[in-house]
Formats: structure tokens, sequence, C-alpha cells
């Protein structure tokens, strides 16, 4: 039975609420978010909105899209973490239309992509990284709208499906780069395969994904080409290079081999799959037609660009999120149509299983974890166990979907209330940036990533050093100086000025001239060019 238009609306209600309340309390965590936020917080300190600086030098790793739509809701809030966190929510939920738009185009029915939405919604996937400060989701959000235009494409509308596919292209482009081009494209190039249609006009396709194609590249090279003109010669070079071939190339000395991945794709899809099971035999045989469309849709948008990233050997689990939305169309069909159901006693189970293994990970990381922290996690065990105990009784999309937001959300609570102080660098960030102000110098030993720039609203660059005699050097020039380090490498036995825990390691905080004499000493007997990069 389909549940009632109000109970849809509490279920959203409760779903936006777990999406939205994290991003008041979670920390920007080291080392992305904190980067991230820092290349946005330079941008609009300095006025840096063509080229992206982090660490006072050019930043040619990400384009500047987020950067832009961080700076644009600081606009509206001020300058907080939990603005940009915001946003993020709100590109996450804005992934939900076109998704919608997707299903109907494919021509599937109402109850289709609304399944398909509530599957999507509800994954672990999704609710980890909603409010997370990265491209992923927002890559994500122009992938879908490349998708939809494709499908439009594919079906003879022309004029609108080729803008439209150009501009989630180009802008994906200026989200996360040429990946885009791989993810948002194929389906479009792929047509004729998953779409029989195509097939009588060809030509024609084809020649409006070539200006779909056009049109993104200009978009992307209206920014691309007066930043590389702006940043000079070794940022443009990144920019047009390194987000290419010259990325892809030097991603192969990494080492997560070809199967890394393999393991991933159910975890980030959980609890669906082990929360879905088969429903009415009697629906298969009439149903399958109706599917085939949305299956070869799904196969031909991620198995491809699956095995392209199976192929790189860099890899992260947040990178395969632009391709999870698809896996959802079918499956969406076929609860709809009781091919397949939510079993909530497996759901319950897996919610079950991921607090009771955050609680075993918090006890060994964090012993002295506070009461409520395992609070949260007690929360969220008991609502895994409360759909365990439903047994074989239906259970709805939409309420277990509504269930992993909830346990996430808490997970995420608990995070900050077991772990939150190993990641936060407000403290230390007020100490840096209150001796920039009063002219203190200060030396970065080893990489910064820009960790204490936005918590400390830094204004200018911290000078690095990147071995222990370039260290021993600096603080006999600079006696009264400070020398800042979360590295074990760089950690030394003098008496630090500041200290805490930082990431399972130390970020202290030294006087110069207490730590020159030991650099000098781990300088003459450490090894030829030894540096924190494996640290």
């Amino acid at each position: 039975m389909e549940r009632p238009v109000g109970g849809y609306a509490l279920l959203g209600v409760a779903a936006c609420a777990a999406l939205v309340l994290p991003a008041f309390f979670l920390p920007p965590v080291p080392i992305d978010e904190t980067r991230y936020l820092a290349v946005a917080w330079t941008m609009h300190a300095g006025g840096h909105w063509l080229v992206p600086w982090l660490d006072g030098a050019p930043y040619p790793d990400k384009p500047p899209l987020l950067f832009w739509l961080i700076n644009l809701a600081w606009q509206v809030t001020g300058v907080h973490a939990w603005s940009a966190r915001l946003l993020e929510v709100l590109l996450a939920l804005a992934t939900l239309p076109p998704l919608r738009g997707l299903a109907f185009a494919l021509s599937a029915d109402a109850r289709t992509a609304t399944k398909a939405t509530w599957l999507w919604l509800g994954c672990v996937a999704f609710a980890g990284f909603a409010g997370a400060v990265m491209f992923d989701l927002l890559l994500t959000l122009c992938v879908l709208s490349a998708w939809l235009g494709g499908v439009w494409l594919a079906r003879g509308r022309v004029r609108s499906g080729t803008v439209w596919l150009a501009l989630g292209l180009g802008l994906g482009i200026l989200a996360k780069g040429p990946v885009s081009l791989l993810v948002g494209g194929l389906p479009a190039l792929l047509a004729p395969w998953w779409h029989p249609a195509v097939r009588a006009r060809l030509g024609r396709h084809y020649l409006a994904l070539l200006l779909a194609l056009v049109g993104a590249a200009v978009l992307a090279l209206a920014w691309a080409l007066p930043a590389a003109r702006a940043g000079g010669k070794a940022y443009a070079d990144a920019i047009f290079l390194k987000q290419t071939a010259g990325r892809v190339a030097e991603s192969f000395a990494h080492d997560r081999g070809p199967a890394w991945y393999l393991p991933i794709v159910p975890l980030l899809m959980l609890p669906w799959t082990f929360g879905l099971g088969r429903g009415a035999p009697a629906g298969d045989a009439a149903a399958a037609p109706a599917h085939r469309l949305l299956d070869r849709f799904a196969l031909a948008t991620t198995l491809p660009a699956f095995l392209v990233f199976c192929l790189i050997s860099g890899k992260q689990p947040h990178y395969l999120l632009p391709l999870l939305p698809a896996l959802a169309l079918p499956a969406g069909a076929r609860l709809a149509t009781g091919r397949w159901r939510v079993v909530g006693w497996r759901v319950g189970l897996v919610l079950l299983v991921i607090a009771v293994g955050f609680a075993v990970a918090l006890a060994r990381l964090a012993p002295q974890a506070s009461v409520m922290a395992y609070a949260c996690l007690g929360g969220a065990a008991l609502l895994g166990a409360a759909l365990l105990a439903r047994g074989r009784r239906p259970t709805a999309a939409a309420t277990a979907a509504v269930a992993t937001l909830v346990l996430v959300a808490l997970a995420k609570a608990a995070f900050v209330l077991g772990l939150g102080p190993r990641y936060a660098v407000q403290a230390a960030a007020a100490r840096v940036a209150s001796a920039q102000r009063a002219g203190i110098p200060l030396l970065h030993a080893g990489q910064q990533q820009g960790l204490y720039t936005f918590a400390g609203r830094l204004t200018a660059p911290i000078p690095t050093a990147r071995s222990q005699a370039q260290v021993a050097a600096w603080a006999t020039a600079h006696p009264d100086g400070w020398v800042i380090s979360s590295y074990r490498h760089y950690d030394y036995a003098a008496k630090p000025l500041y200290q805490q825990p930082f990431l399972g390691r130390r970020l202290a905080i030294w006087h110069a001239a207490d730590v020159a004499a030991q650099a000098a000493a781990k300088a003459r007997t450490g090894k030829p060019g030894e540096s924190d990069e494996g640290d």
C-alpha cells in the first residue's frame, strides 16, 4: 500500500533535518575540508576570483566553481564553516529533481521515480558525504544534468538536449575537471545501444553531441584561458595538462590496485545492497520489458566509467559518487512493480552493525570519549534494532532511507563528541593568527595544506620548510620566531609553546631558538632529501 502524501512530507522533513543539523556542529575535517575552505577564504579575503590560491601560490588541483559557490553563500551568511556545509547539503538535495526528471525521461512512472529518489537519498554514500566540503556531489549534480540532456537528445529533443548536455558537461569541468566528460558524456555517446531509436538518426545525434562538447569546452575555456594567463605558465600547464593526461599518468604511481573499488561500491550503497530482496515472482515476466531501457541506461552510465576508474590507481570512495544515482533507477523500477521489496529486518541489521562497529572503533581510538558520544551510537543502535524487530512485515523505502539518514547524523555527532578534538585546529589557528598579527616570524615544518588558514582567518601565507636543514637555517636566522608542525618527522624534544593531539599524532608550536640545534642535528643524521612526504 502506498504511503499517504502527509506521511511522505513528514519523512521528508525528518530527512532534511538529519542532513542539515550536522552542518552546524561538524568542524572542518583535515586535510581535505580545511584545505578547500582555505582556498575559498583566500579567494574571499584577497579577491582571487579567477585563480584559486593556497599557501601563497596558485592552486591548480581543482577548478573554481565550488569556491565561487562557497563565496556566494558567504555573501549571504558571512564567513562560516556551517554555511559552506549547508551549501553542500543543498547541492546534495538538488540532485533529487534531475534524478526524478531522468526517470520520467526514460519512460518510468511516478512510483518508479519516487522509489529511485528514496533509494539515492537513503544510501550511506549520500548520507555520509552530504554536507562534506568536497567536489563530488557538485559534480554529481552536473553529471545528472548532463545525463538528462543526453536522454532528451536520444529521444529527439535535439535543441534542449544539446543545451542541457553542454551545460552539464561544462559546469562539471568547472566543478572537478575533465572527469565530467567521462562520467557525464558516456551515456550520450553510447545512446545507440541503450536507446535503439537513435540508430535511425545517428548522424544527427552525433552532430548534436559534438555541438554539446563544443559548448562545454567554450564554457570551461571562458574561465581556463584568462586564468592561465593570470596564473602564469606553471599554472597553465597544471590546469591544461595535469588535469587531463598528466593526472591520469601520474596516478599510476599510487598503490591501489584495479580491484580496490569492487568492495567499495556495495558499502557505498548500504543498506540497499543487503536490504533489498525478491518480491512477487509473478510480476517478473510482465515487468521485465518495461525495465529494459532503465537497465541498459544504468549499465551504459556506470560500467564503462567504473572500469576506467578501476584502471586509474588514484582512488577514493567518494570518486564513485557521480555513478551511483544511475543504479537507483532500475532498482526503483523493481520496487515500484513489486519485483523487489525492502526487507526491513535486513536494513535494521545493517544499521545495527554500523552503529556497533562505530562504537567499537570509538572505544579503540578514543577511550576517554564522553558518555554522550556513546549515547548517540546507542540511539543509532536502537533505530536499527527497531527495524530488525519488524521481522518480515513490509517496510517502505522512504522509512528505511530516513532511518539511514538519522543513523549517519547520529554517527557524525558521535564523531564530534568522541574524536572531534583530534581533528579541530581552531585553538592552534587562533594562536598562529595572533602571532601573525603581532609580527612574529612563523615557519611551518612540512606541508601545511592551508591547515590554519580558514580557522585562523589568516591573510598572509606561512612560509614552509621541507627539510630539517631548512628548519635549522630559518630557526637560526629567526630565533624569536615560531616553528609549527604536526608531522612526526618534525616533532622536537623541546618544550612547546602549545600542543594538542592531532590525527593520531601531535600538533605543536615551538620557539625557533629552542629547536634550531635539534633540527640541525637531524639534518646531519637524516637521510639525504628526507622530508615529510611519507608522514
